[in-house]
């Protein structure tokens, strides 16, 4: 069953003995909401689903790659299936919000906030790649933060004290929703102030700070069928800044969060457990939180696999050799969505079978990641982020960087001496 969602155009859903609560939950979110880009969201595990026989839903090694294969046993299809459902019962409970506002369109900010955060947000964009002290703001909770104590902490990926949170400045709800998490899981985590897309004015602004859109990029693939925007530009470029970061400062590895997360039951104890499970495997990412589109590729331990094309960049640990090979082959040259770039990174979706354009993207893009996956995640995007995310969804005012002016004349925008080597 094909389902068109407006300006996304046709998607390639096929829900095909999917559990019919999830495809009709999902067609009645697409029908309030047309214009939402919720099946990268909140369909993620019905691409092409097939049922397996009972035989084949015991624990045994997954799949090869294809098209998810639908296992209501499996861990993360079940995560999955709890905040697709908490996310329908949101939509029905705040229905007049969802049709008539649809998205978060910065109410709470006075037109002074508005123009005040306006003019930070293109300096905070003339600082990229940089990370400067008035860009981070730690939260610590007293003692020495470790995932995995003890002498082989480093070699297993620990992020330790390296935990950083992306995060924009005119969200200040959902600052304080990551405050709120950061307490109760007693976590130390230093916020990053984001590049906000929005304050890309002109397509020469990409290529003032040295960034371009892959060449020929157009208006994506079938399953994100639309140009490049402004969003989704501002979450690569702040994506790339902690890469920046963690080669500047030496950082063995670091536990990249966005915004929207939630974290899961015992968070830190699990994270701990999961990274000693994969310990002698020669990763470079860690999927902590992941919404899969193809079948995982192995089965390394009870918690971890190797996944196939993986979408969500809300939570990963990135080791300093992954994100030192990012900044060498300047990913930052070659932008498509980042967890579509993560993915043919990890030489995914060759076959087409989801992104038909991956093989033509690898020429650009080489397979210099080495990814695995926790299953279940122990980060998910919280229920109703949907909502309120910058790349997620089409709203009011989402720009294509196509479509902006080629260049802007005294607002210019000037690298600050700063960010330069």
């Amino acid at each position: 069953m094909a389902i068109s969602d407006g300006r996304c155009g046709k998607r390639r859903d096929t829900f095909l003995g999917a559990a019919p609560a999830i495809a009709a939950a999902t067609a009645m979110l697409l029908l309030v909401q047309p214009n939402c880009l919720a099946a990268r969201r909140l369909n993620s595990l019905q691409r092409g689903c097939r049922r397996k026989s009972p035989q084949a839903m015991a624990f045994a090694a997954p799949a090869s790659p294809g098209l998810r294969t639908y296992n209501p046993e499996d861990p993360t299809t079940k995560l999955h299936q709890r905040y697709h459902d908490g996310t329908i019962q949101y939509t029905m409970a705040h229905m007049d919000w969802v049709q008539n506002k649809g998205y978060s369109k910065d109410e709470h900010l006075t037109d002074e906030q508005k123009t005040k955060l306006r003019t930070e947000a293109r300096e905070r964009l003339a600082r990229w790649p940089r990370l400067l002290p008035e860009d981070m703001q730690h939260f610590g909770h007293g003692g020495k933060q470790m995932f995995c104590p003890g002498p082989k902490s480093c070699a297993l990926g620990d992020p330790a004290e390296n935990v950083f949170v992306i995060s924009l400045a005119r969200r200040p709800e959902k600052r304080q929703r990551v405050l709120q998490q950061l307490e109760e899981h007693q976590i130390s985590a230093t916020v990053v102030s984001a590049m906000d897309g929005d304050a890309v004015l002109y397509q020469n602004d990409v290529e003032a700070l040295g960034a371009r859109i892959l060449p020929g990029y157009n208006s994506g693939f079938s399953n994100h069928n639309m140009p490049y925007t402004t969003g989704e530009v501002g979450c690569f470029l702040s994506h790339t800044t902690i890469w920046h970061y963690m080669v500047e400062k030496g950082l063995s590895s670091a536990l990249i969060l966005e915004d929207d997360f939630d974290l899961q039951e015992d968070f830190k104890l699990r994270l701990g457990e999961y990274l000693r499970e994969a310990e002698g495997t020669n990763w470079n990412l860690m999927y902590v939180g992941r919404s899969p589109m193809e079948n995982d590729v192995s089965q390394i331990s009870e918690h971890v696999v190797e996944p196939g094309y993986t979408l969500w960049t809300v939570g990963y640990i990135l080791r300093i050799e992954g994100a030192r090979a990012l900044l060498e082959t300047e990913a930052y040259r070659h932008m498509v969505p980042l967890d579509d770039f993560f993915s043919v990174s990890m030489g995914r979706g060759m076959s087409g079978e989801y992104n038909e354009r991956a093989l033509e993207w690898s020429v650009s893009i080489p397979p210099i990641l080495r990814g695995l996956g926790m299953n279940p995640p122990l980060v998910m995007p919280y229920v109703g982020a949907m909502y309120k995310s910058d790349t997620a969804m089409l709203r009011p005012g989402t720009r294509y960087v196509q479509d902006l002016p080629l260049k802007g004349g005294q607002d210019t925008l000037r690298p600050d001496p700063r960010s330069l080597p």
